[in-house]
C-alpha cells in the first residue's frame, strides 16, 4: 500500500532540492578584516574627540522689557480708560477699581470720608472767625496807636511852645532881679516874678512827662501789634497744620475707596486682562505696556550651573522658534550678550513664562543667559513675520570637547577619584 507507514516515513525524509556546498573563507581573509575593524575602532577612540552639549529653552523679549501692571488690592473693577494698541504717557490713568467695604451702617470709605470733610469745614469756619478776630482787634489797636500819635505831636509842639515860654519868662526874672537891684521894682514884685515862673516849670514838668507817656504808650501798643498778630498767625497755622492732617486722611480714605492704576511708563497698551465688573485680588495682573523706545528684542536663556563655565560673551550660537520650526526653517544664527554669574532667583524666574519649573524635591541652579538674535524678522509666503514677546525658542550649546576615550573611561574616572586620599596642588 501507498500509504504504509514505511512509505510516509520515506517520502518525508525524502530531498526536496539539491545541497549546495560553500568553501569557507580563509583564516587570512579573517584576521586581516578583524585587524582593520580593532584599528580602525582604536583609532576612532583615540584620535576622535566629542563635545558636550545641552539643549536649553527660553523666550524673546523686547528690549526694554514689556511691562506687566498688577492690582494692588481687592476691588472690583468700575472703568477701564484705554483700550489694546492705544499710546498712552507716564502716569496717565487706565484703570479705576472700587476697593471699598460696606457695613451696616453703609460705605465705611464714604462715611469717613464724609466726617473728614465735616472736621475741616469747622476748621475753616474757626480760622474765618480767628481771622475777622485778628483783623479787629489789630484795626482797634491801629487806630488806639494813630490816637496816642497824634496826642504826641500835639503833646511835643505844646511842649515845644512851653519851653520857649519858660525860657521867656526866665528871662523877664533875671530882668526883675536887675530891676530890684536898681531900685526900679520893689521885692514883693520880684518874689511874685519868681513864683510865676517856678510854676510855669512846673506845668512844663508835667507836660514832659504827658509826652514821654504817650511815646511809652505807642510803644506798648507796637509791641501788642506784634504780639497779637504772631499769638493769630500761630493759631492759624496750628489750624491749618490740623487741615493738612485730616487732608491727608481724605487722601487715604479716597485711597479706600477707588484705586486709580497708572501708566508707569510712555508706551503701548499690549493686552488688558481684566473688564469693567470684574473682580480682582492682589497681584492680579491688568494689562501689559510694551515701552515705546524699544529698540531690539533679545533671548533670554536659562542654563545650568554645570554649563556656566564653558561660555563666555560674544560665542556664536543657533537659535530654534518653535513658531519657526528647524524642519522648514532651519536655525538661526546669534551671539552671547551676556551671562548672569549670580544664580537666578525665584522672585526673577516668575516673571518669565518660559523659565523651568523648579522642583523642590529636584533643586537646580539656574543663570540668566541673554542672547542677541541676528534675525528678528521672518518671510514665509510673500510676507514679513516679526519677533513677539514670549517667543518660546531652544538653543544648543556646545561645552567642554573631550576625546572618546576619556568619555569612555569616566566610569572609571570615578572610581579613582573616590579611592584616592586628600587632594593636593603638588
Amino acid at each position: 500500500m501507498i500509504y504504509r507507514q514505511e512509505a510516509v516515513e520515506a517520502r518525508n525524509k525524502q530531498w526536496s532540492g539539491k545541497a549546495l556546498l560553500l568553501s569557507g573563507i580563509s583564516s587570512r581573509m579573517v584576521m586581516l578584516f578583524t585587524v582593520i575593524f580593532f584599528f580602525c575602532f582604536l583609532s576612532l577612540i583615540i584620535l576622535g574627540s566629542y563635545t558636550r552639549r545641552i539643549n536649553v529653552s527660553g523666550e524673546i523679549i523686547s528690549s526694554p522689557r514689556a511691562i506687566t501692571v498688577f492690582s494692588a488690592q481687592q476691588g472690583f473693577v468700575v472703568s477701564q480708560l484705554v483700550r489694546p494698541g492705544e499710546k498712552v504717557k507716564k502716569g496717565q490713568a487706565i484703570y479705576q477699581i472700587d476697593v471699598s467695604r460696606t457695613t451696616t451702617s453703609g460705605v465705611v470709605s464714604k462715611n469717613r470720608r464724609r466726617n473728614i470733610e465735616n472736621q475741616i469745614a469747622v476748621l475753616n469756619n474757626i480760622a474765618d472767625k480767628i481771622r475777622q478776630n485778628k483783623k479787629t482787634i489789630l484795626e482797634t489797636l491801629n487806630r488806639e496807636r494813630a490816637s496816642y500819635e497824634a496826642a504826641l505831636q500835639h503833646s511835643s509842639e505844646i511842649l515845644n511852645t512851653a519851653q520857649k515860654g519858660l525860657s521867656m519868662m526866665k528871662q523877664n526874672m533875671d530882668n526883675y532881679r536887675s530891676y530890684q537891684r536898681r531900685g526900679l521894682i520893689n521885692k514883693d514884685q520880684l518874689i511874685s516874678q519868681t513864683a510865676l515862673y517856678y510854676q510855669q516849670h512846673n506845668d512844663l514838668l508835667g507836660l514832659r512827662s504827658q509826652n514821654e507817656q504817650n511815646a511809652l504808650q505807642i510803644l506798648v501798643l507796637q509791641s501788642n501789634l506784634q504780639t497779637q498778630s504772631v499769638d493769630f498767625d500761630n493759631q492759624l497755622n496750628q489750624l491749618e497744620m490740623q487741615k493738612n492732617a485730616l487732608t491727608g486722611e481724605l487722601t487715604d480714605a479716597d485711597a479706600s475707596s477707588d484705586l486709580i492704576v497708572t501708566s508707569p511708563v510712555d508706551g503701548w497698551v499690549d493686552t488688558l486682562s481684566v473688564s469693567p465688573g470684574q473682580m480682582v485680588t492682589t497681584g492680579d495682573s491688568l494689562l501689559q505696556i510694551i515701552p515705546g523706545e524699544t529698540r531690539q528684542y533679545e533671548l533670554v536663556l536659562w542654563i545650568p550651573d554645570s554649563a556656566v563655565p564653558y561660555l563666555s560673551p560674544g560665542e556664536a550660537i543657533n537659535i530654534r522658534y518653535d513658531a519657526f520650526p528647524a524642519e522648514k526653517f532651519g536655525q538661526f544664527p546669534g551671539k552671547i550678550l551676556s551671562i548672569a554669574r549670580t544664580p537666578a532667583s525665584q522672585q526673577e524666574m516668575a516673571t518669565y513664562p518660559g523659565a523651568p519649573f523648579r522642583a523642590a524635591e529636584k533643586p537646580q541652579t539656574w543663570y540668566k543667559l541673554v542672547v542677541t538674535p541676528d534675525a528678528t524678522h521672518f518671510y514665509y509666503k510673500g510676507r514679513w513675520m516679526g519677533s513677539e514677546n514670549g517667543m518660546k525658542a531652544t538653543s544648543t550649546l556646545f561645552l567642554e570637547e573631550r576625546k572618546l576615550y576619556q568619555w569612555i573611561l569616566s566610569p572609571l574616572y570615578d572610581i579613582r577619584n573616590s579611592i584616592r586620599g586628600v587632594a593636593s596642588d603638588k
